[in-house]
């Protein structure tokens, strides 16, 4: 072929059912094995619209790298294929063979894995035999330095250039791909409509293809030739179908732009060149690379710019094609940085995995339980119970299971604890492994529940035993798109594999208050392990539960060993060590006699004993004087003992109450100094406390027990504590005391004024505790500050000074949606300070991508937060949800993503998930990814779901029919695109225009035609679609049908009247690609219809055996 390979654009593949697919973006977790030597590739760019297009071609950008101290390069890094690349630019309107070097350099500094490089772009061709022109692509072979050399004699400069010779792996990748041009077309073609097909300005330029005699200076002040002189054109054949041809040469490298046409032809006659640019000879010291140009004009004084980003697509197009036909390094070809499973490394899904199972309070109940107290709890270790659960031989009898029951307080978390412990120090050895879950009523819901349970516990099982991760890769088991944490069945699976592949090794198993975990999600979890512990004893796997709860009537195993905690002679002789050590009264006779008494009404309730302890411990202290009085009156029950606690005096009742509704209704557990300030401003309300903000600053050191700590325990009587912990937190005692106040019904017989919705009268109250707090006047000019200078330590200063600021502004909201099913919330919103709230939110706000910009709107704000109840007070006042921007963009995509099927209900309007029947949040797929929700409306989005209801609700919310998303598109096009017959009818209904193009100029029909809707096409004609509309690229209905092989679409269009002899901007004929298919009865229809069989078609000639 003369050093060419010819490629046409009607050669290439048309099969392209959407607009241009953007690359996926790949962030790297903290687990990631991505490093700078995994990418091997240099792709060096001299211009930002050469970047762009390098870019366009990759399958997916990368997270960026930290680069190099010395490296002032910006680089895009990505993957095509199996190969990990390097895209790099030169400095804005910095060119030559220098800065090209320089760049290269900065490049091998970061990225020292590096073998070959391409310098792709924007060359200057040479008219010659190899017939360049604009758009066809060069392929240096080798690279000559033209400005190399020296003046002689007669003042004439003499060139030295050496051939420069590419890398020997490129130069073989090219020679196998021109081999596979012998016989078949390049994909170049189709490379650029998969990849550009939605950038026009990146097409075949309209203005012509003119090459003037190289004596022929252009003559307009202008870029234009059309003041040019057009008798000085070459004469040239003209191309069929804008053919491009692909070359291979020599290519001269300088440091000076060629604009002349009779220089160009003297240094192309003496070194033999094809071609000119400005920086590759530059390179080829650093790293032997292979200059890719596309033809954007002939280097002569013609230059124009209207050539450059096609030229610039085609030389990328055939980089990509190239790094196709690569090998890949064998040290590199495992590290594919693609999010699916097929393609990225085993070690980093798992890791993914792994990393989703984790949760922040995983282990917060367990490191609250004090540590048992010296010497008691031993008794449990050498039980006859335990160590028949322990005893292999004795599998059989009881499958692995130890059930240990008692009464509330009993103790039963400090003896799971300490049994755990205590495995946990022995079974170090890669044969053992001790895990543990304690259930806390008091935490988030996964704290509560056995999918927090199975996360935690299959967690610990695979870190233990790493080898039993490669469960997690087992396809029938959990998807290999999966990426973010698995469902619950599909967790249960996973244990029951893992579990299975234990071998010899054994793994034991401490779950703690089952009682505060929904009964029957217990229930279930209990039958779950029953099943798993007879597979397992049968195979002869060690596996070993225990279990630890209150008495549960309803709950029953087959098998295991029972043991109740209060019935156990060692318990007992617990609690007389504990009163022992703890009982401080220096008379010994009383003291005996005290102990008698106290450990006989306890009843085996470790809570009641520490509770009585304390009362006794402060009575001694006052007087003395009627101790075995005192104790007879104390009921042995612990119930009524923290009633009497409570009301045993009528002191500070308020503040008391106060306590207990922030432990109890908290949205987080609060921190001491916050409780402190929080109880401060609900005192406030009542007018029972200083008006000043109390100081939180200022600590006494000499204090054992500071203020904070001491509020804590006066305010609640004793009954509630800050957690000892680096982070302490405000808590109970004990469960039991909220299940007095909550489940007994302790509040109401406290406080019966608290009526029967005392839950949103007190959210009410707490909620004013947080407005009264945020409106202070001191502190409302502390924030200005803060705002106004943005000094990182004044924020943390405002921290400390008011510690309750944080929580009072990120849960006001909350606290008011929690009131407002009892207490209407109209006057609250209406007058709800939005920019000073969305000021100080921000200010706490940790994470950039959550804070919100000063005008985002309260309802965007309200869905965000997930707070329904108030989402519908605001929908009263404002019915217009439609309002974009914000990260979610729209308030109805920020309920989806944050999976609040009761938030999507409420912002669309709806009192009910149920319409018509019809659950409308039934199985919507909440995602997080905003790419889900990018360019879309909310009624573009239910089109595209085929979410019926929603469409119906959206439209009576006041809707555009014909609303249009970021790319143009209507719903109707939406709904086409996918098939959603139904909604599609329903849009039209309302108005819908059949008719509307989006973008890319692609219409319903268009969308319908290309995805095999052959039911919605027939919708859509029958209401008066355009059968012939076209889109940008000259694309009809036809045309995108059979290119995507939907013959029946194909021939219910020529049917409907179709233009069988329609052509795309390339030329194709639905007759060229009906017989490229082998479509043998379209092809019939058509040529029946009316279809020119053109002989000088491409497809047409390869294809005269068709029908």
């Amino acid at each position: 072929m003369n050093g060419r390979s010819v490629w046409r654009e009607d050669d290439a593949e048309t099969s392209l059912s959407h607009p241009p697919k953007r690359q996926k973006t790949f962030h790297h977790d903290s687990s990631s094995t991505a490093r700078h030597d995994h990418y091997t590739i240099a792709w060096i760019c001299a211009l930002h619209i050469e970047m762009a297009a390098a870019r366009a071609m990759l399958d997916e950008v990368h997270e960026a790298l930290p680069r190099h101290a010395d490296d002032s390069n910006t680089y895009v890094l990505g993957s095509i294929k199996q190969h990990n690349i390097v895209i790099a630019c030169l400095p804005a309107d910095q060119y030559g063979m220098n800065n090209a070097a320089n760049v290269m350099t900065n490049i091998k500094r970061t990225f020292s894995a590096i073998r070959v490089g391409l310098m792709v772009g924007i060359g200057g061709g040479v008219p010659s035999k190899a017939d360049v022109r604009l758009g066809d692509v060069v392929i240096g072979t080798r690279v000559m330095q033209y400005d190399l050399g020296k003046f002689i004699g007669d003042g004439q400069f003499q060139r030295t250039a050496i051939p420069r010779i590419p890398h020997h792996l490129l130069g073989t990748a090219v020679s196998a791909l021109r081999s596979k041009h012998e016989l078949d077309p390049s994909r170049v073609p189709s490379i650029l409509r998969l990849k550009l097909e939605g950038y026009p300005e990146y097409g075949r330029p309209s203005s012509p293809d003119r090459l003037f005699h190289a004596t022929y200076d252009h003559q307009s002040t202008t870029a234009s030739c059309d003041g040019c002189d057009q008798s000085k054109l070459v004469p040239r054949s003209r191309r069929k179908a804008n053919d491009i041809m692909i070359h291979y040469g020599a290519i001269a490298s300088g440091n000076q732009v060629m604009r002349s046409g009779t220089t160009r032809d003297n240094v192309a006659r003496q070194l033999d060149v094809i071609c000119f640019e400005m920086e590759a000879a530059g390179l080829m010291d650093i790293l032997p690379c292979l200059p890719i140009r596309g033809i954007c004009d002939y280097s002569d004084s013609h230059k124009s710019k209207e050539w450059q980003r096609y030229a610039a697509a085609t030389a990328a197009a055939y980089a990509r094609e190239l790094l196709e036909e690569l090998p890949v390094a064998k040290a590199h070809a495992k590290f594919i940085s693609m999010p699916n499973s097929h393609q990225c490394s085993l070690h980093e899904r798992r890791q993914r995995l792994l990393n989703s199972l984790r949760f922040e309070q995983m282990d917060s109940r367990k490191s609250t339980i004090r540590t048992a107290l010296a010497k008691t709890c031993r008794w449990f270790l050498s039980h006859p119970d335990y160590q028949a659960w322990l005893d292999p031989e004795k599998l059989t009898q009881h499958h692995g299971f130890l059930w240990i029951s008692g009464k509330p307080g009993a103790g039963k978390s400090t003896i799971m604890k300490f049994a755990y412990s205590s495995m946990k120090s022995k079974s170090r050895n890669k044969h053992a492994i001790t895990a543990f879950f304690f259930f806390n009523a008091r935490g988030e819901y996964l704290e509560k529940s056995i999918l927090g349970m199975y996360r935690s516990l299959l967690l610990q099982l695979l870190e233990g035993y790493p080898d039993l991760q490669a469960v997690l890769d087992d396809s029938e088991i959990n998807s290999q798109s999966q990426n973010g944490c698995p469902s619950l069945d599909v967790l249960k699976d996973l244990f029951r594999s893992a579990v299975s592949a234990l071998g010899q090794r054994s793994f034991m198993c401490f779950v703690d208050a089952l009682d505060e975990c929904d009964e029957q999600q217990v229930v279930d979890m209990v039958q779950y392990f029953e099943e798993l512990a007879e597979q397992c004893t049968n195979k002869g796997v060690l596996l070993r539960i225990c279990f630890s709860s209150r008495h549960y009537p309803y709950i029953v195993i087959q098998r295991g060993i029972r043991l109740t905690l209060e019935d156990q002679s060692g318990h007992g002789d617990d609690l007389a060590t504990y009163v022992a050590s703890r009982l401080q009264i220096e008379d010994p006779v009383l003291l005996e006699d005290l102990q008698t008494q106290l450990l006989r009404k306890a009843a085996g309730v470790f809570m009641w004993v520490v509770l009585v302890v304390d009362i006794l411990n402060k009575e001694y202290r006052h007087n003395g004087l009627a101790l075995r009085k005192r104790l007879a009156e104390i009921p042995s029950d612990l119930s009524e003992l923290l009633k009497d606690i409570l009301r045993r005096d009528n002191e500070n009742m308020e503040g008391l109450l106060l306590c207990i509704l922030w432990i109890l209704l908290a949205k987080r557990p609060l921190q001491p100094k916050e409780f402190y300030h929080a109880l401060w401003s609900g005192l406030s309300l009542e007018d029972l406390a200083d008006a000043q903000i109390p100081d939180v600053t200022v600590l006494d050191a000499s204090d054992s027990l500071n203020r904070f700590d001491r509020c804590v325990i006066s305010s609640s009587k004793g009954l509630a504590e800050a957690t000892k912990s680096p982070q302490p937190t405000v808590q109970f005692i004990h469960e039991s005391v909220r299940d007095f106040l909550v489940k007994e019904r302790g509040l109401h017989e406290l406080w019966p004024d608290l009526g029967f919705d005392w839950e949103s009268l007190s959210h009410e109250k707490l909620k004013q505790c947080c407005t009264l707090y945020m409106n202070h006047t001191l502190l409302r000019a502390s924030v200005t500050k803060v705002l106004s200078e943005a000094k990182p330590d004044l924020q943390m200063g405002i921290s400390k000074e008011y510690p309750f600021l944080e929580y009072a502004s990120q849960h006001v909201l909350y606290h008011a949606n929690a009131a407002a099913e009892a207490v209407p919330q109209d006057e609250f919103l209406s007058h709800f300070p939005v920019s000073n709230w969305i000021s100080v939110n921000n200010l706490f706000e940790k994470f950039k991508v959550r804070k919100y910009s000063p005008h985002a709107s309260l309802f965007y704000i309200l869905a965000d937060k997930g707070l329904p109840e108030l989402i519908r007070t605001r929908l009263k006042k404002d019915p217009h949800i439609h309002v974009s921007g914000e990260r979610y963009e729209y308030p109805l995509f920020a309920a989806l993503a944050n999976g609040d099927k009761d938030v999507v209900t409420a912002v669309l309007n709806s009192r009910s998930s149920a319409c018509n029947g019809v659950d409308i949040t039934e199985g919507l797929n909440h995602r997080k990814d905003l790419k889900q929700y990018a360019n879309r409306t909310p009624l573009s989005w239910a089109a595209q779901e085929g979410r019926i209801s929603i469409v119906k609700l959206l439209l009576h919310l006041e809707t555009t029919v014909d609303d249009v998303d970021g790319r143009g598109r209507t719903p109707l096009s939406r709904a086409s695109e996918n098939g959603h017959e139904v909604v599609a009818e329903l849009l039209i209904d309302k108005g819908a225009d059949v008719n509307a193009s989006d973008n890319f100029g692609w219409t319903p029909l268009l969308h319908a035609s290309a995805n095999g809707r052959e039911v919605v096409a027939k919708l859509l004609i029958d209401k008066g679609a355009d059968v012939n509309a076209r889109d940008n690229f000259g694309w009809t209905p036809l045309l995108r049908a059979l290119a995507n092989g939907h013959e029946v679409v194909a021939k219910l269009l020529i049917d409907k009247g179709a233009d069988v002899n329609a052509r795309d901007n390339l030329g194709s004929t639905p007759f060229s690609l009906a017989s490229e298919k082998g479509y043998k009865a379209v092809a019939k229809l058509l040529i029946d219809k009316g279809a020119n069989i053109d002989p000088s078609n491409t497809h047409d000639q390869h294809h005269s055996h068709a029908p």
